[in-house]
């Protein structure tokens, strides 16, 4: 997730979000929120994008005419899915803050590793 967010702060956050007085990477609540918003779009994009896929190439769309199929059902179900995303998001968000801010031991490179 770093590396995700080093390349939104580069091209995005930091020319056009963040006000120039905020030194880049050091204020907290800027790097939560665009934790927040990377995660959640993110999120969008993959179940929106998996999602498409699966229905016009996996689903069964003969099971749209049995009788207890309700009526805009899938509509239904992507509405409280998208809904639910940044209420399950904001524990991956602290998760991924303390990733970002050094508290874990994740490495870019094999050879920056102590063993």
């Amino acid at each position: 997730m770093d590396l995700v967010l080093n390349v939104a702060d580069h091209y995005v956050l930091t020319p056009y979000v963040f006000p120039a007085s905020w030194p880049e990477g050091g204020r907290s609540e800027g790097r939560s929120s665009a934790l927040l918003v990377l995660t959640n779009l993110g999120a969008a994009v993959l179940y929106l994008g998996l999602g498409a896929i699966s229905y016009f190439f996996i689903f069964d769309h003969n099971l749209m005419k049995h009788p207890q199929f309700l009526e805009n059902q899938v509509r239904r179900e992507i509405k409280y899915a998208m809904t639910s995303l940044p209420v399950i998001s904001l524990p991956t968000v602290a998760l991924f803050f303390y990733e970002v801010r050094g508290y874990s031991k994740l490495y870019d490179n094999v050879h920056d590793s102590p063993l």
